[in-house]
């Protein structure tokens, strides 16, 4: 699982723990504007995070995606396809472009109708239907 910011408006550590701690399976943290640093490295040398980044690239099957709090217009890889997963807008992003998608429960709610975590599914599917918009100089493949 990964979370992409703003997981607790709390910088009291066992608050945020004990939330954490209710969590299943593999836990990887993108900071938000409203995490506490301090916080989720702790949760991290304490072995209830797996790991606590600005930024990070990943793979949804072959698909390559990079994670990041905030939306942006140009990412690594874009003209040749690459995704790019945010949070931060709570699903009021206006006019987002190409293939970007915010993945907070908000966003879910107004594509979906639920509050509900994204699936890999979920992000391949939604994606598959986004146009390639590229925002600087790099060229499509």
């Amino acid at each position: 699982m990964f979370h992409l910011g703003d997981f607790a408006f709390s910088s009291k550590y066992e608050r945020v723990r004990d939330i954490v701690k209710q969590l299943n399976g593999h836990k990887t943290f993108i900071k938000g504007n409203h995490c506490d640093p301090k916080v989720m490295r702790r949760l991290v040398d304490e072995g209830y995070i797996n790991a606590f980044y600005d930024y990070k690239e990943i793979k949804i099957g072959d698909q390559h995606v990079c994670l990041f709090h905030y939306p942006v217009q140009s990412w690594h890889k874009q003209g040749y396809g690459s995704l790019h997963l945010h949070g931060h807008c709570h699903g009021n992003l206006k006019n987002p472009q190409g293939k970007m998608l915010d993945v907070g429960l908000d966003s879910s709610y107004n594509l979906y109708g639920t509050h509900r975590f994204f699936s890999e599914f979920d992000v391949l599917n939604y994606m598959a239907r986004q146009e390639l918009v590229i925002t600087d100089h790099h060229k499509e493949r």
